[in-house]
């Protein structure tokens, strides 16, 4: 037996939830891995177009305002869980019910967020906050209007993704995703011909980029493929609201908890350490984050597959896939460990000797990645049974102490960029010990209480 068909038996190897898991997975991990490769192009060539200073204060500004790409109340991850419910179940239309009520009250949501946003952009002096220098302060302000007018665009439109979710078609939106890095990526090789080091121009393009591919996918699908689940005004239940957000609320709180965690960094470096730290930080984030992203591929896969299964009582389906997800974070280990040792060298091929990453900062993210992965790992199970307030409040304390945390380290023990992913490191401790306990619980069907909420 060739290669080819030892891949293939191994594919087609297990039940038809089992396959089709398997297949999207392996072609989702192809197409990021296409998309990783393209991220790490752009870097450089967007290092080498504005400059350390300004790609600090790009990054940072995107940092700030993707956060709001969060605030629809959970509704998004509620619409994944319910519409996956309602099509396991063959409630057609109780499907295309949650749909069209998402859209609906995600609609309110974004006019009254971005008008806030855009009166808020040119009222407050946000840029002092984040020691930008007054010469740039202009050119940021009006670059941020164009983030947010584009933000609201994706706001809306990358929920048709959450349907590609639920129906268990992920590779559909690595898919989409590749396209929209690769567009970025022919913009930004287009951009010095047109004119040099503008913020504005480059922050335009990957914006609006990152807002019309959604915006043509979900006018595409809901006019072919996905025509019977088309949102309309005539679907709209308020009542189905309750459901939506009882679920979602708390995805929500989680979210904001994450991102609070997460997204801040760029946010502390620059206020705490320096916008030139800004770069080193995401460059080290960027050439590790490689096993987050095959987590989140992992994640977004499973969790619908346990969705069904969970819906199916299938728990030894749920106990195989956990410890197959297992087996794969312990490889990452050793996969982590070889690329903190030959980083210097990378960086160097990479980024041409334009950033001097310290291999402390290459090992704290290392750590951060592999712990947040650990975590991930164990929300397939929670997510999918939708058993998520006790991971709700270990969350809500994790985002209570990372600041904190971070700013200890940075103003007591003077680590730099390294306190501040010390601080990440250290609120995710409590949902390390906490998240595989409960997993085991539900899994062996001996939840109670607080662990089977």
């Amino acid at each position: 037996m060739n290669l080819f068909d030892k891949v293939k038996s191994i594919l087609l190897k297990g039940s038809a939830r089992t396959v089709n898991a398997k297949k999207n997975v392996l072609l989702s991990i192809v197409i990021k891995a296409m998309g990783i490769l393209i991220g790490f192009a752009y870097f450089p060539l967007s290092l080498d177009y504005l400059g350390a200073v300004k790609f600090g204060i790009f990054l940072t500004l995107l940092s700030a305002v993707d956060w709001f790409l969060n605030f629809d109340i959970g509704i998004g991850l509620g619409l994944r869980n319910k519409f996956g419910e309602s099509v396991a179940k063959g409630e057609e239309d109780n499907a295309i019910r949650y749909v069209s009520t998402a859209y609906f009250i995600l609609s309110i949501i974004i006019v009254c967020l971005t008008l806030i946003l855009l009166i808020l952009n040119f009222t407050l002096p946000w840029t002092d906050w984040l020691n930008i220098k007054q010469i740039y302060v202009e050119e940021v302000k009006t670059l941020n209007a164009v983030i947010i007018l584009a933000f609201g665009i994706r706001f809306i439109a990358q929920n048709v993704y959450e349907i590609f979710y639920a129906l268990q078609k992920m590779a559909y939106v690595e898919i989409f995703t590749f396209l929209t890095k690769l567009s970025f990526l022919l913009l930004i090789l287009a951009l010095p011909f047109i004119k040099k080091d503008s913020l504005i121009l480059f922050g335009s393009a990957r914006a609006m980029t990152f807002a019309l591919v959604p915006l043509f996918v979900g006018f595409y699908y809901f006019r072919t493929k996905f025509k019977k689940y088309r949102p309309s005004i005539a679907h709209v239940k308020l009542s189905y609201f309750k459901d939506l957000f009882s679920l979602g609320v708390k995805f929500f709180v989680m979210k904001i908890s994450i991102l609070i965690i997460h997204n801040t960094n760029n946010v502390l470096i620059a206020s705490f350490v320096s916008l030139e730290g800004v770069p080193k930080y995401e460059a080290a984030y960027k050439y590790l984050s490689v096993f987050m992203l095959l987590f989140v591929v992992l994640n977004n896969q499973l969790w619908p597959s346990n969705i069904d299964a969970f819906n199916k009582g299938d728990f030894n389906w749920m106990k195989k896939s956990m410890r197959s997800v297992i087996k794969i974070w312990f490889g990452t280990l050793i996969l982590a460990a070889l690329m903190v040792l030959v980083s210097p060298y990378v960086y160097e091929l990479w980024l041409q000797g334009q950033l001097d990453i310290p291999i402390a900062i290459t090992i704290s993210v290392a750590i951060s990645v592999c712990l947040t992965n650990w975590v991930n790992m164990y929300n397939i199970v929670l997510n999918g049974t939708g058993k998520i307030t006790l991971q709700m409040y270990a969350w809500i304390f994790a985002a209570i102490i990372n600041i904190p945390a971070s700013l200890f380290f940075v103003k007591v023990f003077d680590l730099g960029v390294v306190g501040i992913v010390l601080g990440t490191i250290t609120s995710l401790i409590p949902l390390a010990i906490i998240s595989p306990i409960q997993v085991r619980k539900i899994l062996l069907r001996k939840e109670r209480g607080i662990w089977s909420r």
